[in-house]
């Protein structure tokens, strides 16, 4: 029984060590405007129903990689080695369902609820949420061809590469994932309300831009020491490799808000401030991400996105479209601007 105990104390370190990771949310700017939703409702002695379906949205989205067995985060290679029975593996097996968040998350709802059914149906949804990231992953490897990144076109031009490298990372953070549903409640308000209103078009495609925002602040997050050492060598200025990252956001975005019809709008202006103000702590301040992670930002220029994104993005549908102009002017103004840091900074690391 040594063995087995030994193997669950470097397993509840692996885990601890994980769950820290999903704390990246709290700078998520989707979990802030909830958040904030949450504040103005306690500061009006009133009960924050407005931000508990967000709340709701943010964790039924990390449900997916919380539900993964204990046990799969060791490499097979490595537990093949392991001289254990298969009554260790049993008890091994058994004692590892302890130690899976979804468990103390259950129990946490039964505390604070007091109600087994509540709690009894988190527990089936998060069994539900790990069969199907199981059955995924499983397809994938065995089927290749059923992984959706690999159905993405072939972007063309020289930058076609990149953008598409930058698409498949945006692909692999949660962020995208809470934008889809976004994307897809505005579908069935389309065409399942029976009179809808045109009015709430531009909130809905300014909701997904908001869900995709954080990525902004973080968009070099995901590359590699090598990846950084590969863009310095490629035969590209700057600002042409910033350019890869946010034509790969903008088509996501333009994607996801056209089943809001003339709400794009203020979707696109929207996600055009969001890049502009995000340029600096993505170049300046590196700010880490992780794949099947929410996207962490700065609350300083998350602060700025929330207060200058939505008041363009409002302006551009209800007055004029010049404000969508302007929101393009200050884009191409941290695109020039990043472009010249990004290449002064890689021509000071070469020369360290």
């Amino acid at each position: 029984m040594a063995a087995v105990v030994a193997i669950l104390k470097a397993l509840r370190l692996l885990i601890k060590r994980e769950l820290g990771t999903f704390f990246a949310v709290r700078f998520n700017n989707l979990f802030l405007f909830a958040a904030l939703l949450a504040y103005t409702s306690l500061a009006s002695r009133m009960m924050p129903i407005t931000a508990i379906p967000f709340f709701s949205l943010l964790l039924l989205i990390m449900l997916f990689p919380l539900s993964s067995d204990p046990l799969s985060k060791i490499p097979p290679s490595r537990t093949a080695l392991w001289p254990l029975t298969s009554g260790q593996w049993t008890v091994l097996r058994l004692a590892s369902l302890g130690l899976s968040p979804l468990l103390w998350l259950a129990l946490l709802v039964l505390l604070a609820t007091r109600r087994f059914m509540l709690a009894g149906l988190f527990l089936l949804v998060a069994a539900a949420a790990q069969v199907l990231a199981t059955l995924g992953t499983r397809l994938a490897r065995r089927v290749p061809q059923f992984h959706p990144q690999r159905h993405l076109p072939q972007v063309p031009g020289r930058l076609g590469g990149l953008i598409r490298h930058n698409i498949r990372q945006i692909l692999s953070i949660l962020d995208f994932y809470a934008a889809l549903l976004f994307s897809v409640g505005a579908i069935a308000y389309r065409f399942f309300k029976e009179h809808p209103d045109s009015a709430a078009y531009p909130p809905l495609a300014m909701m997904v831009a908001l869900a995709l925002s954080t990525y902004t602040q973080c968009s070099f997050g995901l590359d590699s020491v090598s990846g950084m050492t590969r863009y310095r060598l490629l035969p590209l200025r700057g600002w042409e490799i910033l350019l890869a990252k946010d034509i790969a956001f903008l088509s996501v975005l333009f994607i996801l808000t056209l089943p809001t019809g003339s709400g794009m709008i203020a979707g696109m202006t929207f996600g055009l401030t969001v890049i502009a103000l995000g340029r600096h702590p993505s170049l300046a301040l590196r700010l880490p991400l992780r794949r099947w992670r929410f996207a962490s930002g700065d609350l300083r220029f998350s602060g700025l996105q929330f207060m200058a994104a939505p008041t363009l993005g409002f302006a551009a549908s209800r007055s004029s479209l010049w404000f969508l102009g302007l929101a393009l002017f200050f884009y191409l103004v941290s695109l020039l601007a990043g472009g010249w840091y990004f290449e002064r900074s890689s021509t000071q690391q070469v020369s360290s």
